[in-house]
């Protein structure tokens, strides 16, 4: 199975320094669907709120917090109404001394071959709090205005932000089961992104694991946090509201192109995970008015 439909091949940054701050201000809700890729993400909110699920946990980060996603993570961000986030993201490379030295081998290497884990769910008191907030609030403004220096400056805050975690022994270890899952659960999703718009089955879903359908549901919703059928819908309703916002198509057409057999059920749907009926979503993108 190709998971490359799911994974973010985009280049962050450049060569030579593989790390890019992205400023997201939105006053329309914001989603951007599940997806995994190699490098490190540290997100910020500065207003608003995020719901970001990250494998199979749904975490909300409101404004002045932040949550650490890990290489390989599937994750996904969503807000409802204006937001203002930044998405640090670079490749855990850039951390690497070139002279192994104890911090390299026993604290670095272990962290950017993903072994050692940030972390990603962890309440982390006030006070760290505010050390890591203010330390991704500098990165943002020094990437903002870049010098000769910048890439120097970044990388001690991001050592800074390590140091401090890793004081407080927060890194967790990656455990076997818990990669093997998260693999798995790519196969089945990649294969759902490809064939959303017709008819998919447990039964063809459980088969990608030689899994039995039940057995499969309750493997799946372990892992994501909903049923694959939920998860069906809600990539549906994803892409139908691209069609409502970027084409001239009916609503009736939309539905069908999308995977929907069912005209009402499609409109329920979408209600139940847009806030409005699709008729009503295509009107306010298509009139410039703002989501409520």
């Amino acid at each position: 199975m190709n998971k490359s439909h799911l994974k973010e091949n985009s280049i962050h940054g450049t060569p030579f320094f593989p790390l890019h701050v992205y400023s997201k201000v939105r006053d329309r809700d914001y989603h951007v669907g599940y997806h995994w890729h190699d490098e490190l993400e540290f997100i910020f909110v500065e207003d608003g709120v995020m719901e970001i699920t990250i494998n199979s946990k749904v975490v909300n980060v409101t404004k002045g917090q932040f949550i650490f996603i890990n290489s390989g993570d599937f994750h996904q961000v969503t807000a409802k109404g204006p937001s203002i986030h930044h998405a640090i993201v670079f490749h855990p490379q850039i951390l690497n001394f070139g002279y192994p030295d104890k911090s390299q081998t026993s604290i670095i290497t272990p962290i950017t071959n993903g072994t050692f884990r940030f972390p990603a769910y962890t309440q982390i008191e006030a006070e760290l709090n505010k050390l890591i907030a203010d330390r991704l609030i500098n990165i943002i403004s020094i990437n903002k205005n870049e010098s000769a220096i910048s890439a120097l400056h970044i990388k001690i805050i991001l050592l800074e932000i390590i140091m401090a975690l890793f004081d407080r022994n927060l890194f967790s270890e990656l455990q076997t089961n818990a990669k093997e899952k998260q693999e798995n659960i790519k196969k089945v999703i990649t294969y759902i992104q490809s064939h959303y718009f017709k008819k998919i089955t447990l039964e063809e879903l459980a088969s990608i694991l030689d899994m039995n359908k039940n057995y499969f549901s309750k493997y799946f919703h372990e892992s994501v946090g909903k049923t694959p059928i939920a998860y069906i819908n809600e990539y549906r309703c994803e892409k139908a509201a691209e069609l409502l916002k970027n084409s001239n198509f009916k609503v009736l057409d939309i539905s069908f192109m999308v995977g929907f057999e069912n005209f009402s059920y499609f409109i329920r749907k979408f209600k139940e995970h847009k806030r409005y009926s699709p008729t009503h979503y295509k009107k306010i993108f298509h009139s410039g008015q703002k989501l409520k």
